[in-house]
């Protein structure tokens, strides 16, 4: 048994205090049996950050995306902005072989359209924070949550994907409606840098928070297919390969729902994330959905690029 495949036999083992979530159903599994597989419920959000700012943070050239493709951008971009993906959600039914991991949560900012390959034109993504967390189910462990994500991140480390632990809210579900206001929904990440479940407080700086309502499909920044064209860009590993991250939106439990909301990321003076992202963004453009998402074994960038599958973009 592989390495990585040990340690993921290790996750299995220890588990998740959360069931898995019938909602949100891994159908992939069965087709990709030697491959990660889950059913993530996310919901992700596009920001428009100044390109400078977006450069600085990444080692690649960036991409002019297709600003005027209104399949994409319907309302259009401003000019002098590159696009941030934000993302936060619950795996459902991790699964790798014979080996299952019931659930996580799951944390991530990317940089969409950088040019790996250097050839002005093929777009992929740049992790710049990933993070997974533990699922308490509501449960009193809550509090010990972050240990299931131990494993997991020693996992996509070893994959090339740094992974940090996190407090991912809420524990038991992709996120949770305000009690003042029901059709207000919100999810938040923190991470966790010194946990103290025995007398607190923690060492927890925030990354950021998603605060957002459902919008009208008429007057909404994006369509489906913009986040489904952002997602899917292969993945850049930091031990010089690419990974395909697929995700397909074809389930009748997928739910695709388009959002309008804010963004609050927090730079290193109050939390976790670089100082070019920090700021509230209002009104911005977001999507969720349940996604049947399989995870690559790592491959030649350019393998990956030639190897995505044109579907998952639609």
């Amino acid at each position: 048994m592989s390495f990585v495949l040990s340690l993921f036999a290790i996750a299995a083992t220890l588990g998740s205090f959360a069931a898995a979530d019938p909602a949100c159903q891994n159908t992939l599994a069965i087709y990709n049996p030697n491959i990660r597989s889950t059913c993530i419920n996310a919901t992700w959000f596009v920001l428009p950050v100044t390109t400078s700012s977006v450069q600085a943070l990444v080692p690649y050239p960036l991409l002019l995306p297709p600003y005027s493709d209104q399949t994409l951008f319907p309302h259009g971009f401003p000019p002098t902005a590159h696009p941030v993906l934000l993302s936060s959600g619950y795996q459902n039914d991790i699964r790798m072989a014979n080996l299952q991991i019931p659930s996580l949560k799951q944390a991530s900012i990317y940089i969409p359209y950088t040019d790996r390959l250097k050839d002005g034109k093929t777009a992929f993504n740049y992790p710049l924070l990933n993070y997974i967390g533990g699922t308490d189910g509501g449960s009193s462990q809550s509090d010990i949550s972050f240990l299931q994500a131990i494993v997991p991140t020693l996992v996509g480390t070893a994959e090339g994907t740094n992974l940090l632990i996190a407090q991912i809210t809420p524990g038991n579900d992709a996120y949770a409606a305000l009690t003042s206001s029901p059709t207000e929904l919100s999810t938040s990440v923190k991470q966790i840098v010194l946990p103290n479940p025995v007398s607190g407080p923690a060492v927890e700086p925030e990354v950021f928070d998603l605060d957002f309502i459902t919008a009208r499909s008429s007057s909404s920044l994006y369509t489906p297919h913009t986040f489904h064209a952002l997602i899917n860009q292969p993945e850049i590993l930091t031990n010089g390969a690419c990974q395909r991250n697929t995700y397909y939106f074809n389930e009748t439990f997928s739910a695709p729902v388009l959002r309008s909301g804010n963004a609050t990321v927090y730079g290193p003076l109050a939390g976790a994330a670089p100082s070019q992202l920090a700021g509230v963004y209002t009104k911005a453009g977001g999507y969720s959905a349940s996604g049947q998402m399989v995870g690559y074994n790592a491959e030649a960038c350019d393998v990956a690029a030639a190897s995505a599958d044109p579907k998952a973009y639609q």
